[in-house]
């Protein structure tokens, strides 16, 4: 199974003066937690897609495609910022994945291969 996570708020610095309200409660909870103060991420997982079906996707890209989500085969988790993104979608056939990348305008996306 290959999972599909984004990053869907950005890094926050728990120590920054300007830290949003809503941000300032998961930081308030995340130390009565236990959990101590770091960055906070908000990674959530947007898609799961079957190893073939993403074969399938790997293997109707263009090149620079191909080698990128090609990747995952080799170390099981592919980074895409927007750089990346802007570069893969008209190398993409249509599909669900490339809706995804078309989203993406700030953070970025995992692409994790289950073992």
């Amino acid at each position: 199974m290959i999972e599909i996570c984004k990053l869907t708020k950005r890094r926050v610095e728990p120590t920054s003066n300007e830290l949003p309200h809503k941000y300032e409660q998961v930081k308030v909870f995340s130390m009565s937690v236990g959990h101590g103060v770091g960055t906070i991420d908000f990674m959530e997982c947007v898609e799961k897609i079957e190893e073939e079906d993403y074969e399938n996707i790997v293997g109707q890209c263009e090149d620079y495609a191909q080698f990128k989500l090609g990747n995952l085969t080799k170390y099981f988790e592919v980074e895409i910022f927007p750089e990346h993104a802007q570069k893969l979608i008209p190398q993409m056939p249509d599909c669900s994945l490339k809706d995804i990348f078309s989203s993406l305008e700030e953070g970025f996306i995992v692409i994790r291969k289950s073992i």
